[in-house]
């Protein structure tokens, strides 16, 4: 928990250190986020702490960020994981290039949101809310989707 607060802190400061225009765009994203998914913050807590991990390596973090089980798709290739264990089994299959890559070059201000929830690059990852009780009077952003190629 400790490094998640560390990549949280992290993922601020690049937020507060960027450029008028950026922010615009990253206010737009998160009026688009509260209208139709909830809480921005939350999202964007996700969406940083995650893009931070995958850059620095930080496996055990990407994985508690994911909700389970995921079926992931690469190249055609189905797989399903039920839990942070099994996917830091598969952690090199799962996380191709092709899926640092996306989310390396996916900034905040450029993501695209509808009401299924907040789509990295050209779908590769989906942040989508998983409601937290039965009401779904909240929901708490996760992974939700993973995939590539085909």
């Amino acid at each position: 928990m400790n490094r998640l607060l560390r990549l949280l802190l992290i993922a601020f400061s690049v937020i507060l250190a960027g450029s008028p225009a950026s922010r615009a765009d990253e206010a737009s994203v998160d009026e688009q986020i509260e209208t139709l998914l909830g809480p921005a913050g939350d999202y964007k807590e996700l969406f940083y702490a995650f893009k931070i991990a995958l850059e620095e390596g930080k496996s055990d973090i990407v994985v508690s960020l994911v909700n389970y089980p995921i079926t992931v798709r690469i190249d055609g290739n189905e797989e399903t994981y039920a839990s942070e264990e099994e996917l830091l089994d598969g952690y090199d299959d799962v996380f191709t290039d092709a899926i640092l890559e996306a989310v390396a070059n996916q900034e905040y201000g450029d993501l695209f949101v509808n009401s299924d929830g907040v789509m990295i690059g050209n779908g590769e990852v989906w942040i989508t809310g998983i409601c937290d009780d039965n009401a779904c009077s909240t929901a708490t952003p996760r992974i939700m989707t993973i995939q590539s190629g085909e």
